[in-house]
């Protein structure tokens, strides 16, 4: 298949994806039904102003010509978001790239701490205990098996 007849099959792909007949897709197109069907069987071949007319349409004409999809479209928050950054120096940017890696998902956070801090060995082996550990919750210590041996007396 050459890239003329595949240029028609995608024209023809995009058109029933918006759920058009040949006659209403060739409108968009400022085109007549028989000129579209040329179109789709590759024996004519579309000219600037008709795919200019298309892809004001919604129809991918980057995918029509060259078989690769358009990356998605952006939402009007995103589009917002996106030209504001790009007004943005330097400084700004950072800023905004660390807001952005700071902000986690709940879930994300959790799996990431660890509420506890476990120790291996006899109590008299632990000599020095340091770290960044902030909890507030009532702490407990326990040392030996809770067992008495004999010989042991109760105070």
């Amino acid at each position: 298949m050459d890239q003329m007849e595949s240029l028609g099959e995608r024209l023809a792909e995009e058109r029933k994806r918006k759920e058009l007949n040949q006659t209403e897709f060739g409108a968009l197109g400022g085109v007549t039904v028989k000129t579209q069907v040329l179109y789709e069987k590759s024996e004519r071949v579309p000219d600037a102003n008709y795919l200019t007319a298309l892809a004001d349409s919604g129809v991918d004409v980057l995918y029509v010509l060259t078989g690769k999809h358009s990356a998605a479209e952006l939402a009007p928050d995103e589009e917002m978001v996106l030209m504001g950054y790009r007004r943005l120096d330097a400084r700004g940017r950072a800023g905004v790239l660390a807001l952005i890696g700071g902000i986690q998902p709940q879930a994300e956070k959790k799996a990431k701490t660890r509420n506890e801090m476990v120790f291996h060995g006899s109590v008299g082996d632990v000599k020095n205990i340091s770290g960044d550990y902030n909890e507030t919750r009532h702490q407990t210590v326990q040392s030996g098996s809770g067992k008495k041996k004999r010989g042991d007396k109760d105070s």
